[in-house]
């Protein structure tokens, strides 16, 4: 089945996704979308991703995955919730989870949508970083479940499960206290 994946953030972790999507569905195509440019060219010099566009031309999308910093994704969610249907999957990869949940709460579409933050990453950053592997037996927490409709959470269980990842699930005020307690962990200890 062809299906057409936008990536939005196409660093090490969007990129690392877009790697391990192209192998679990291989007939896709992937696009790339970046406020950089030389992000978005280097995607496609490595075969990251196959087109680059931008969140106002997204058209017919399958899957969408926003990588980018919380505060961007709080921004850009609602307008990309605004142009997908009822089968769309929308993922978003960030590390924070109850204040983006919270902007998006009363949209029309909030069913596509699922709140995700794998527990992934390395010291560097960028396409040239991304890797197949990445998440390879790493843990993603799923949050707020029960607000997307079952044929997106199959899908991205399914992508996940490709991914060979371990899948835990909380809310999202519970999801933000134990990632932040672990953030801060390392410093207490230093």
């Amino acid at each position: 089945m062809t299906r057409k994946i936008y990536i939005v953030g196409v660093g090490l972790i969007g990129g690392s996704f877009a790697l391990e999507i192209r192998n679990i569905f291989p007939k896709s195509s992937i696009i790339g979308i970046d406020k950089s440019n030389d992000n978005i060219n280097r995607a496609i010099e490595l075969n990251i991703i196959d087109y680059k566009s931008e969140i106002d031309q997204i058209e017919n999308p399958d899957i969408i995955l926003i990588a980018v910093p919380v505060k961007s994704i709080i921004h850009l969610l609602p307008n990309i919730l605004d142009f997908v249907c009822k089968d769309t999957l929308v993922l978003d990869f960030g590390s924070t989870k109850h204040s983006i949940c919270n902007a998006i709460e009363n949209h029309p579409n909030r069913k596509s949508f699922l709140a995700t933050h794998p527990i992934a990453g390395t010291e560097f950053s960028g396409p040239a970083a991304a890797h197949l592997g990445l998440f390879n037996n790493k843990n993603i927490i799923i949050c707020e479940k029960e607000k997307t409709n079952k044929p997106s959470l199959k899908l991205a269980l399914e992508i996940f499960q490709g991914m060979n990842m371990n899948v835990s699930y909380m809310d999202s005020i519970s999801h933000d206290k134990h990632i932040a307690y672990v953030s801060h962990l390392s410093h207490l200890s230093s």
